[in-house]
């Protein structure tokens, strides 16, 4: 043919598919490109009486014969990049598959709209933007089914949140944990790509009673060196195996989650302490209600009553009267404290503190508060530093908060200890109380602000949830750490740290 040479040369410099028909609408020329696009060899292609692509010549040859670009889907071969050029008697169809490239394209457009509706939401809620993101892992790949978890904090198998989004149930036994194939991206944070999930290696399988599952694809969500969770897609068996561009476009959705998962974790924690505390807010109002009443109270009595009253009746009315102030001003001072710090932080004055004197006056104050000279008792490790690097009033606030708390929540059980250790560097001061102990799942929210447990809330111990936070701002000027160990029924012991040497 009159085009044999100029086929030869194109087929050698081009990987496209390269197929050339003559008038009559015949395949005369079928490049290797070809075959691999089409899965028809070039033998098979050009036999006597073949018709490949028969269907679709037509509207190939309809195509504007300039070599102009048109995309177009070309079913079941995928969406093609086309060409056409008339060359004498011959079309010439230059055809490349873009299929990947149009769903890579695709797929970040919806990423960057996703990501935009995600973080425009002035409250986002999890569990709706959870729902957002499975339904577009499902829609960018085509699976049958998507899912996203989330991981406990602390935990390696319990979920949070769960959401499914499959026609049909997945899991319908309710939310699986982290175990078998949903475990693996959380524990090694690597991606899971199967064809079939039979095929992974033994001992290894989905949790649970679920729905048959061929195809499947799991990514760990991570923010940082922290895992929240994963995101996965499968479908049924025999359906299309995810490919490499899936994982790609996964992986770049798991991104976008995590940003979406602590941007809405956050909401719902501010949320939370604001609603604590309006709580507090509401709590001090009466707070202070009680002993201003009882100051009033006092007052009058003493102004109506006072000629009427014995010596002894008189001292005690002043010390109602004294105590209900004192209650006060401890109330205004740890407010005024709590803004202080928030406004302009903690600034220390460094000086050598003694702590054989510091606890003694402690220990004086705890027994005056409570009416017993063993309130509080005092252990010093014969090896630790006899003083401590800090601000002096800083460092009473400190021990005044956690020896307080410690009375107030379980001195009634038994003395309140105060251990001493350290090395030459550093000393620590754990304050122990044999009081009901608290629940772990409270225990990470103590040090933060507007903060009470649940179970302070039903007892007479009155506060702001300010004391702790307050500790931790202070410790954490000195450049020392905080943190409590107890679980219920056993007390609890907060201690902190200070540096035994003025920094550098």
């Amino acid at each position: 043919m009159a085009v044999s040479g100029a086929v030869g040369e194109l087929f050698h410099v081009t990987g496209d598919a390269v197929v050339i028909v003559d008038t009559s609408s015949t395949v005369v020329a079928w490049s290797p490109g070809a075959a691999n696009l089409f899965g028809i060899s070039r033998e098979d292609a050009l036999a006597p009486g073949a018709t490949p692509l028969a269907e679709h010549v037509p509207d190939l040859l309809a195509l504007p014969p300039d070599g102009t670009a048109t995309r177009r889907p070309l079913p079941p071969y995928g969406v093609l990049e086309l060409r056409h050029r008339r060359v004498g008697p011959h079309h010439l169809l230059l055809m490349r598959d873009v299929s990947d490239e149009v769903r890579r394209s695709e797929g970040l457009r919806a990423l960057s709209r996703l990501s935009r509706e995600l973080l425009a939401l002035e409250t986002p809620s999890l569990s709706e933007a959870l729902a957002s993101v499975a339904s577009e892992a499902k829609s960018m790949t085509g699976a049958g089914a998507s899912i996203v978890m989330l991981l406990k904090s602390g935990s390696l198998g319990e979920t949070t949140h769960f959401v499914c989004d499959a026609a049909e149930e997945l899991f319908p036994d309710g939310p699986p944990r982290f175990f078998g194939l949903l475990s693996t991206p959380v524990r090694t944070r690597r991606v899971v790509r199967l064809a079939d999930v039979k095929d992974a290696p033994d001992g290894i399988g989905l949790p649970g009673r679920h729905a048959p599952v061929g195809p499947f694809c799991a990514i760990p969500l991570l923010a940082g060196p922290e895992v929240l969770g994963l995101l996965a897609i499968t479908s049924r068996p025999g359906a299309r195996v995810f490919d490499a561009l899936d994982e790609e476009l996964l992986v770049d959705l798991a991104g976008h989650t995590a940003v979406a998962v602590r941007w809405a974790q956050g909401a719902e924690r501010e949320a939370a302490r604001m609603r604590q505390r309006r709580e507090i807010i509401s709590t001090a109002r009466h707070d202070i209600r009680t002993p201003l009443g009882a100051g009033k109270g006092y007052s009058n009595m003493l102004l109506t009553m006072r000629d009427r009253m014995s010596p002894e009746q008189v001292a005690s009315a002043l010390q109602g009267l004294k105590q209900a102030f004192d209650r006060i001003e401890q109330m205004t001072e740890q407010l005024l404290m709590d803004e202080k710090l928030e406004s302009t932080g903690a600034e220390l004055h460094w000086a050598e503190v003694l702590l054989a004197p510091l606890l003694a006056d402690v220990g004086r104050d705890a027994a005056v508060v409570t009416g017993r000279i063993d309130a509080l008792v005092v252990v010093q490790d014969p090896a630790a530093p006899t003083s401590l690097a800090g601000d002096p009033a800083m460092v009473r606030e400190v021990i005044d908060n956690l020896v307080g708390n410690a009375l107030k929540y379980g001195g009634n059980r038994g003395p309140v200890t105060v251990t001493v250790t350290g090395t030459g560097e550093q000393v620590r001061i754990e304050v122990r109380d044999e009081g009901p102990g608290i629940d772990p799942a409270e225990q990470a929210q103590l040090f933060e602000r507007w903060t009470r447990m649940e179970s302070t809330k039903s007892s007479n111990a009155k506060g702001f949830g300010l004391g702790l936070s307050i500790v931790k701002r202070l410790v954490a000027a000195h450049g020392g750490d905080v943190g409590v160990r107890s679980k219920p029924g056993a007390g609890a012991t907060f201690w902190v740290t200070f540096p035994a040497e003025v920094p550098a």
